[in-house]
């Protein structure tokens, strides 16, 4: 690029048609056309850097015409080729983008002095020829838009030259598509019509023309940021033979299936798979294919989702090697941000001894999870659960450890949640257990053990809450010296003046 100078502009090809060598060719901006562009110049000398001046609209207003140094005299009509790329390569992305080269016919020459209206009017059809760049929307060397209505039609990389169709998107049937499905699918617009056209269609033929041109990429699609849409639809439509067809083609490699499921547009094809999965055959294969790795699915933010699809899904009998391998591996899972997720996800959906055995191994490391970042949330859901064995297993599991637990910032969630859910007597044994604390005044001015007093007094009755009280107002002098035991006076006065 740096061997052009800046009045060169960028080069392209031209083909003399007589010998394989070409010369240069460079775009410059064309002179104006009417009065608007006249006064737009005159208001905007630098189009490009107008704040409502887009690349697009500057770049519209070049024009072909030789280089510095050219022999050529007139200016030609162009075509556009694929020198032997692919249908992807020449996809649009919203924004007329040229990633191949350019060449004309010696023989179809255009004065330079013609205008756009003449020029135009000596090309061919537009079906079949692409002009010169005078706009954006003539700028579109991929698939088009709908207002156009071409496709690019190709054996996509042979190297013969790409064409338009000579009918509209909207007047192809499936069946003009042959070998251009799968181009259509990954191109962001051309997904868009590939799901409006499999929608409508009326016959298993056609689901079954369209299950063949995709059925050998399908991990292609499901990993593709717009192939992935028509991958869903294609489920959709598509027949319980052909979805087991599917399955097997993605589970057959071994973490294949683990392997999509991470990935970001991954996920969502695989959720839709199993939503429309039918028979038990289809759920062994899943299930044999997901189980090598489930602990990296449920600790990672994509995969979480897979495994919350077969919990909600699939029966607890086919869910059992899921819930099986949570278990087996519950504190590395509690711990994770994910993780943590999915193990409340389980326990809910768990049933019989499997949820009873998932249940156990979160209490053995209740005391261990209560003051983790994330392995706090599983302790509360359990208590939330207001299951009294339960309940009681985990009480056993942190007696004597509340004191500090309620000095943790995570640890003292825990806390507050057992006196708003246990139940009165459950809430009264661990506040009688900070009581009985000798530090117990150290809670008034803590940061966050200040809270677990504010809770305990809330919940309590009787003595215990007298003592509570009395607790507070003996020591007056030292939280008035504390920031948070300002805060909790401040809360403890308003609290009387309502117990009044």
């Amino acid at each position: 690029m740096s061997s052009y100078g800046r009045g060169q502009g960028y080069p392209c090809f031209v083909d003399d048609g007589e010998s394989s060598t070409s010369s240069p060719w460079s775009f410059q901006r064309s002179p104006f056309s009417d009065y608007r562009d006249m006064l737009f110049h005159h208001q905007n000398p630098n189009p490009i850097r107008a704040n409502y001046q887009t690349l697009e609209d500057a770049f519209s207003r070049l024009s072909v015409g030789p280089a510095q140094g050219s022999s050529l005299a007139a200016a030609k009509r162009f075509r556009f080729q694929s020198f032997g790329r692919g249908a992807s390569d020449y996809a649009s992305n919203g924004i007329g983008r040229m990633q191949g080269l350019v060449r004309y016919d010696r023989n179809d020459a255009v004065s330079p002095s013609a205008s756009r209206d003449a020029f135009l009017s000596q090309t061919e059809p537009r079906s079949f020829l692409l002009g010169l760049p005078f706009s954006n929307d003539e700028l579109r060397f991929g698939f088009p838009r709908k207002s156009h209505g071409g496709v690019v039609n190709g054996d996509g990389g042979s190297g013969s030259g790409y064409r338009l169709l000579p009918q509209p998107l909207t007047q192809c049937s499936v069946y003009d598509l042959k070998g251009k499905i799968l181009a259509l699918a990954k191109d962001q617009v051309g997904c868009r019509f590939l799901q409006e056209r499999m929608r409508s269609l009326a016959s298993p033929e056609e689901v079954s023309f369209v299950f063949l041109e995709l059925i050998g990429n399908v991990v292609e699609l499901m990993l593709d940021p717009s192939g992935n849409y028509v991958f869903q639809k294609l489920v959709e439509i598509c027949c319980e033979e052909q979805r087991t067809s599917i399955i097997l083609m993605v589970t057959k490699p071994n973490f294949q299936l683990v392997n999509i499921s991470l990935d970001s547009h991954g996920t969502r094809a695989v959720q839709k798979l199993l939503e429309y999965v039918t028979t038990q055959e289809q759920r062994n294969l899943i299930m044999l294919a997901l189980c090598p790795g489930i602990v990296a699915l449920t600790k990672d933010s994509n995969g979480l989702h897979v495994i919350e699809h077969c919990l909600k899904l699939f029966s607890n009998e086919d869910n059992k090697y899921i819930l099986d391998i949570v278990a087996n591996n519950c504190f590395d899972i509690a711990t994770d941000r994910s993780g943590c997720c999915v193990m409340q996800y389980c326990v809910d959906h768990a049933q019989g001894e499997t949820k009873e055995r998932l249940m156990n191994e979160i209490i053995i490391n209740a005391s261990l999870l209560a003051d983790d970042c994330y392995g706090n949330y599983v302790v509360q859901h359990l208590v939330s659960l207001k299951i009294q064995r339960t309940t009681e297993s985990i009480l056993r599991q942190l007696k004597n450890k509340f004191f500090s637990l309620s000095c943790n910032k995570y640890g003292s969630n825990v806390v507050e949640k057992f006196f708003h859910d246990s139940g009165e007597l459950y809430s009264t044994q661990i506040i009688s257990e900070l009581l009985c604390n000798p530090n117990v005044s150290m809670l008034l001015v803590d940061p966050y053990g200040n809270y677990v007093i504010k809770s305990a007094l809330c919940v309590s009755k009787g003595p215990i809450r007298n003592t509570l009280r009395e607790l507070v107002e003996r020591h007056y002098p030292m939280m008035r010296n504390n920031l948070y035991g300002k805060k909790l006076l401040g809360w403890f006065d308003k609290w009387k003046l309502r117990q009044m």
